[in-house]
């Protein structure tokens, strides 16, 4: 127990015991620990995207300037237990100052939160030898995966800061184990509330993108491309060579709703898992049913908003208004199966008896997702002599209409189709100052559906148009994008692979740490090719400039043995903007300092 360095709350905290337990105070065992730290992170460039009437952007300079106090009580009584995990944050900038008013908010001069970490209460051997139960806010990571779960899918991804990634966000839970047999246990684990997963900052950046068509339907999906390349101009220039009019529109995301599902029975979470040790191997196998906790739109609304854009840099180049489009976001029903495995192997103990053994963690996660639509509506829409569109639901056409034209089904954003998530991992600890780790993960923490090597499926990281004008309009009349569009694809779950070198030194003081992620699977450019009169795909590796992206992660950290942590590093993740971590949505680089004290 440390509350010599915690006196004054091991004593409020007794005394609120004491008015908990009347008369049998004396016997509950408290332990205090926590931690002070600040962080400085800092943007070394600016990003700006998006096109001259709709640029988003995040400035360079200080990105995050975060103080933290983290206090950690446990309550020991028999075989009861108490946790309260708590962060009180506070971020060294002011926000949202649009008003002299706002100064005499402390929210807004001096800006705070609570995060929860854990907060819950655990009993052990409850009416039965080996059945535990724990209830309240806390986190359930089952997975044997070094940072990269598919199987923890109780808790959401906490996304909010980068540098901890593979962080998961506390929910209400109610957690039931059984052990029996000596090595297996039983548990199961009920989740009456859904939460989301956090995204960071600037997430919102995203939204510079309208040409990332979600839809799963290529042919659906090429001829939004195409009709929201046309009307910011080729129509318009189009119909000017055969002397009619068009004005010219820039498509635009106005804004991203969330919608989470209603508190309600139907909406509960759950999940049981069996583990065990198996010649000296663990093992489980988990199910669980629920929602990705990654966002996905189920209902775009577009309105015509009038009013000339020109672009600063250039007079010539206007727009007669933006197409805006209101986006509504869901989190769709999914089952997983998962299978977990972790242990020690020596297949090199016949060379050498020095070798020592690899660590091996392989879990998979086989996702079963219900499907999930988008629902298109729009207001009216005028484009000149081009057409007059009414009011109401987008013309889908093909197999989603009837023979009177009649909607009966909407495009998919998710498919049914069930699809597999991996993680393969070794590392070995070369001696006591060199320890490495490589892992081979199938499927990002945000990519959901199928799409892979086993079964072809598509993610849009940026589309357009290569036709010429007259081109264009013959698409646009026919309803369709074949001919025109022109998009660069990742598949929708793609393939990384993880390297990870520790070195530590002075008596492990300080620690070098090297961190690097590769996205394996590059891009692909998908357009029609006239001389073979047919829609072509040309690969772009990882090893070209239009294909690479990488996370590189290095970090320097000392340790005082008193408490004490300083330390220092970078977030570099180079790639163009279609790419994985080239986008734009990540943040770009990051420079970061921090010190730690705990206690």
């Amino acid at each position: 127990m440390r509350a010599s360095r915690t006196l004054p709350l091991a004593l409020s905290l007794s005394a609120l015991v004491g008015l908990w337990l009347p008369g049998r105070a004396a016997a509950v065992e408290l332990d205090f620990s926590g931690k002070i730290q600040t962080d400085l992170r800092l943007r070394p460039a600016s990003i700006d995207v998006g096109p001259y009437y709709h640029q988003l952007g995040i400035g360079s300079g200080v990105a995050l300037n975060q103080n933290l106090l983290r206090a950690k009580v446990v309550a020991k009584e028999g075989p009861f237990t108490g946790v309260a995990d708590l962060e009180f944050v506070w971020l060294g900038y002011s926000r949202e100052i649009e008003s002299v008013t706002d100064l005499s908010r402390a929210d807004k001069v001096n800006p705070y939160f609570l995060r929860v970490k854990g907060l819950f209460v655990e009993a052990k051997d409850l009416a039965v030898k080996g059945l535990d139960l724990k209830i309240g806010q806390q986190v359930v990571a089952w997975g044997a995966g070094d940072q990269f779960n598919p199987t923890n899918n109780l808790n959401s991804n906490d996304l909010y800061d980068p540098l901890l990634f593979g962080e998961l966000v506390p929910n209400l839970m109610a957690r039931v184990d059984y052990a029996f047999k000596g090595k297996w246990t039983l548990a199961g684990v009920l989740v009456p509330i859904f939460r989301p997963a956090i995204l960071p900052g600037w997430g919102s950046i995203a939204m510079a993108f309208p040409d990332r068509v979600p839809l799963v339907d290529d042919g659906l999906r090429r001829r939004l491309q195409v009709e929201q390349a046309a009307i910011a101009g080729p129509l318009a220039d189009a119909l000017a060579q055969i002397g009619g009019t068009a004005p010219r529109y820039g498509t635009v995301v106005a804004g991203a709703t969330p919608v989470l599902p209603d508190t309600s029975f139907k909406n509960l979470q759950g999940s049981v898992r069996l583990a065990g040790v198996i010649k000296e191997q663990d093992i489980a196998l988990s199910y669980y049913a629920g929602r990705t906790d990654m966002p996905h739109p189920y209902l775009n609304v577009s309105r015509q908003v009038p009013g000339r854009i020109c672009d600063p840099l250039d007079a010539s180049r206007c727009v007669d208004g933006t197409m805006q489009t209101s986006t509504y976001l869901g989190y769709p029903r999914m089952q997983v199966v998962g299978l977990n495995m972790s242990g020690q192997m020596n297949p090199f103990k016949w060379i050498s008896k020095k070798i020592e053994s690899l660590g091996y963690r392989l879990e998979v996660g086989l996702f079963l997702p219900q499907a999930a639509s988008l629902t298109l509506l729009q207001d009216a829409i005028d484009m000149g002599s081009f057409y007059q569109q009414p009011a109401g639901e987008y013309a889908y056409g093909g197999k989603y209409v009837d023979a009177s034209g009649n909607v009966i089904r909407h495009p998919n954003v998710v498919d049914s189709t069930p699809f597999l998530k991996w993680t393969l991992g070794l590392d070995y600890t070369f001696n006591e100052h060199l320890y490495a780790n490589v892992q081979w993960v199938h499927g990002f923490v945000d990519e959901f559906g199928a799409g892979d090597f086993i079964h072809q499926g598509w993610y849009a990281a940026r589309g357009g148009i290569t036709s010429q004008p007259a081109d264009t309009l013959v698409c646009l009349m026919a309803q369709s994008g074949n001919n025109c569009a022109r998009e660069i694809l990742r598949p929708r779950l793609g393939d990384y692979l993880v390297l990870g070198v520790d070195v530590k030194l002075r008596e492990e003081r300080v620690l070098l740490r090297l961190f690097t992620i590769w996205a394996l699977n590059g891009v692909v450019d998908d357009h029609y090719d006239e001389g073979k009169g047919r829609r072509v795909q040309t690969k772009r590796s990882m090893f070209t400039a239009e294909g690479f992206a990488a996370v590189i992660y290095p970090e320097f950290n000392y340790n005082f043995r008193n408490g004490l942590e300083l330390g220092f590093g970078a977030l570099v993740m180079p790639g163009r903007e279609h790419t994985k971590f080239g986008d734009p949505a990540t943040g770009g680089h990051l420079v970061f300092g921090r010190a730690r004290y705990s206690f």
